[in-house]
């Protein structure tokens, strides 16, 4: 099965990057869950629970306080904003963590969507510490997204291509952008453009879309999308990617598939239907989805015409699962993504990464 490389770890030097006239280009999509730094944000509401242990009991009442005004008590997410212990030595054990993921990669990609980070400095970290020597000098991160309805994340975006132009945090819905579904707030849509090898642009939007079963909001973030997508140049090279959390369900019957067309996307065959792996395990409907996804312009499909010397190889599309703290069992003996516990300090997301390579016309 192609899209399941168990335990299989690749190792090997680290090269400068150069690119030859047929190298691919490649785009991963992978949640980091969580990805926190130690440090109280006052600015961010939702990063209580992201604390040492010390420094919560230190300020006693005034923090369970604060845990119980996003939380309900008696919720496990009220529990772990009181009891966890989220200090430096666990930090470092996720950064290191997500890094020994990402390198094992059978190749490093070029660029890297990153759903569900704080703020830059955590990606400056996971650069820096555990990704050195991979040539990641663009980091982008916004950091804007911080209210109690989205836990205060962003999707940031890490690439080995140098940027171009300013990138921009695009509001879904939020504070002066009413929704008509009542749907809360939710993370920002990241919008940056990347220097391919040959010099010609690539848009990227990095998503994060309302999850689980609130598929009004997921829907009316994507027409957001499709939106931003109409106003570049026809022709352009873009792509989408990151949670967008459509469900098995919202694919079934057509719902993501009618959202593609109204934006003129496409999206790889592999996603249809439920079959496993998928990238993550929806408990919910107890049904693997691609809840995490990357799909692109119908101008960077290999049989439209167009201007661009790229095309997106949507056969390539598949997750990539190729260290063993990336999966576990569960008392069914089914393999699923092993989620980062900071009791143990094992484990590295609760979403497995997905991977699509872009390649030259010829």
């Amino acid at each position: 099965m192609k899209s399941l490389l168990l335990g299989a770890t690749i190792l090997g030097l680290v090269l400068p990057v150069a690119y030859a006239q047929d190298k691919p280009v490649t785009i991963v999509s992978y949640n980091v869950q969580n990805l926190f730094d130690t440090i109280d944000d006052a600015n961010n509401p939702r990063d209580d629970t992201y604390l040492p242990r010390a420094e919560k009991e230190a300020r006693g009442e005034d923090h369970e306080d604060t845990c119980a005004s996003y939380n309900d008590k008696g919720s496990h997410y009220y529990r772990q904003c009181i009891e966890l212990n989220w200090g430096d030595q666990t930090y470092q054990q996720k950064l290191m963590s997500l890094g020994a993921v990402i390198r094992s990669f059978p190749e490093t990609p070029d660029i890297l969507v990153l759903p569900e980070t704080e703020n830059k400095q955590v990606l400056d970290d996971l650069v820096n510490k555990a990704l050195g020597g991979l040539d990641y000098n663009t980091v982008v991160q916004l950091d804007t997204s911080n209210n109690e309805e989205n836990r205060g994340i962003d999707v940031g975006i890490i690439s080995r291509l140098p940027l171009k132009g300013e990138p921009e945090a695009i509001t879904i819905f939020g504070e002066g952008h009413p929704n008509p579904n009542g749907c809360n707030a939710t993370r920002d849509i990241l919008k940056a453009s990347f220097e391919m090898p040959d010099g010609e642009t690539m848009y990227v939007f990095g998503v994060h879309f309302p999850s689980g079963s609130a598929f009004e909001c997921r829907k009316d973030a994507m027409e957001v999308l499709n939106r931003e997508r109409e106003k570049l140049p026809e022709g352009a090279n873009v792509v989408a990617a990151g949670s967008f959390n459509f469900t098995c369900t919202d694919i079934q019957t057509g719902e993501f598939q009618a959202l593609t067309r109204e934006g003129n996307w496409s999206y790889p065959p592999e996603i249809i239907g439920c079959a496993s792996p998928g990238s993550a395990f929806y408990y919910r409907d107890q049904s693997w989805s691609f809840l995490d996804l990357v799909i692109v312009s119908n101008s960077l499909r290999p049989d439209q015409e167009s201007d661009s010397t790229w095309f997106a190889d949507l056969g390539s599309f598949h997750t990539v699962v190729t260290h063993p703290s990336q999966y576990a069992r569960d008392t069914r003996s089914r393999v699923h993504p092993r989620r980062f516990n900071p009791d143990n300090n094992q484990g590295a997301s609760d979403h497995w990464p997905v991977l699509m390579r872009f390649l030259r016309r010829f």
